[in-house]
């Protein structure tokens, strides 16, 4: 049996599950914190968040987010990297929920990891789905032939000026200072570049169908920040906390967000910035 079928087969149920994690959160922590038996519970977790992982996977191939030009390619490997989306956002997650559960043991939380890893497996189903959901929501866009034709015309010079910067620009650094030094004329050629784009990019994005799909994104951002919010407040009350460690435990969760964060990002710049340099010529 092909994977479609598999995915199509459990959908109905899924869709039930789905609805019922983000309409009823309380439930949904309840279930997990009271358990009888949490390895059963754990299993069904994974199971659901595979399979959620499936269906944001097909959404994001399908339908993948409009978000830059040097992204938005139609080719094969622009595809995979589209995919791949996918499953970067379910690494985030998951390393989020490590970095929650981390700042709810210090604040006084007393139960296993099993427990919260359930719970975290079915919210990042959850979350994960909606997320691609969203970004999926940018397609909208365009079908106003307006902003179709301005994102290609800017794919078009993206796909010029980005190996231009690279090899140009990046490139032009020295390796014993670290100074960038392009040249004169290749930065007048840029600037104009440039300008060109920037004003096809404006062109793109004032139109009423983007900000339709902009407006679109921001809400479903803003149903999960807030969902997210609650089910992380309905967990910490679960364990019976005073207001003073469900303060501390949230503080602490937004501290090693943004370390992780932070050094999540130093690790991308590296390994891209190391890519570029092993190609320049």
């Amino acid at each position: 049996m092909s994977l479609l079928e598999n995915v199509l087969k459990e959908l109905p149920a899924y869709l039930g599950k789905f609805t019922r994690m983000l309409t009823q959160p309380s439930r949904l922590v309840h279930d997990h914190l009271n358990a009888d038996d949490p390895n059963a519970l754990l299993a069904q977790s994974i199971a659901f968040l595979l399979l959620s992982f499936t269906i944001a996977l097909v959404l994001a191939v399908v339908f993948p987010e409009m978000t830059n030009p040097v992204q938005l390619v139609s080719d094969e490997a622009g595809m995979a990297a589209h995919a791949l989306a996918a499953i970067r956002v379910l690494f985030e997650l998951l390393g989020l929920s490590a970095l929650a559960y981390l700042a709810a043991k210090v604040a006084g939380v007393q139960s296993g990891f099993q427990r919260f890893f359930g719970l975290m497996c079915a919210a990042c189903g959850v979350m994960l789905v909606i997320q691609v959901f969203a970004a999926a929501l940018t397609n909208i866009s365009l079908a106003d032939p307006v902003t179709a034709k301005a994102w290609i015309k800017l794919e078009k010079g993206m796909a010029t000026l980005k190996p231009l910067i690279e090899q140009g620009v990046l490139c032009a650094t020295d390796g014993s200072t670290g100074e960038v030094r392009p040249n004169a004329a290749l930065g007048a050629q840029l600037q104009t570049q440039l300008t060109s784009l920037q004003a096809t990019y404006l062109q793109a994005t004032d139109r009423p169908l983007f900000k339709l799909a902009a407006g679109l994104q921001l809400l479903a951002g803003l149903i999960l920040l807030i969902w997210s919010g609650r089910l992380w407040l309905m967990y910490l009350n679960g364990h019976a906390l005073s207001t003073g460690k469900l303060i501390l435990a949230t503080v602490l969760l937004v501290v090693f967000t943004g370390a992780g964060s932070l050094v999540y990002e130093l690790v991308n710049a590296g390994r891209t910035m190391m890519d570029v340099y092993r190609h320049c010529g």
